[in-house]
């Protein structure tokens, strides 16, 4: 069965990577190539959560097969061609020298193995997706994430001042 495996550096903790990825939902608010994501399941992390994801014209399902806190996070996509009898993406995280290394797995069983070619050029599709989140996820969590968090504080300050102010008046 066909597999592509894509890293990537990120200058941030496990914990705060981990926050963002096991936030399944929210994939729309780091992901550019996903306009629109929400949950269709009742839990919101574990083994049986479920989304569902937009991209362009094109939605799919996908359904948390594997979750360790921290550590990986594997989902099936499914709503693809049914040529593929699974499709797999799994994130792993590892402490690295800067913060952390993130790995992206997509793993494709065909349905038949005449097929397996059409699989493996399916991988290639889907590791040049995988390379994009990646690099989606690490400018969020070293750039956006930062300045959001940057923007609540300012807002908390504004009340604050206007609280301090109304009480002047």
């Amino acid at each position: 069965m066909p597999e592509i495996t894509k890293k990537i550096n990120i200058a941030s903790s496990v914990s705060e990577t981990w926050d963002v990825l096991a936030s399944f939902e929210s994939i729309s608010d780091w992901a550019n190539n996903v306009s629109h994501s929400c949950l269709l399941s009742n839990q919101l992390e574990g083994v049986g959560t479920c989304r569902r994801i937009q991209t362009g014209n094109s939605s799919v399902t996908e359904h948390v097969t594997r979750w360790e806190d921290l550590r990986f996070l594997s989902y099936e996509i499914q709503g693809l061609p049914p040529i593929f009898k699974q499709v797999l993406n799994s994130w792993s995280l590892e402490p690295s020298n800067i913060g952390v290394l993130l790995s992206l797995t997509i793993e494709i069983v065909p349905i038949r193995r005449p097929v397996t070619p059409i699989a493996g050029l399916a991988c290639l599709v889907f590791g040049r997706v995988n390379i994009g989140m990646l690099k989606d996820l690490k400018g969020f969590i070293e750039n956006a994430k930062p300045l959001m968090e940057l923007q609540k504080q300012i807002a908390h300050l504004e009340q604050k001042i206007d609280a301090m102010e109304s009480q002047n008046d």
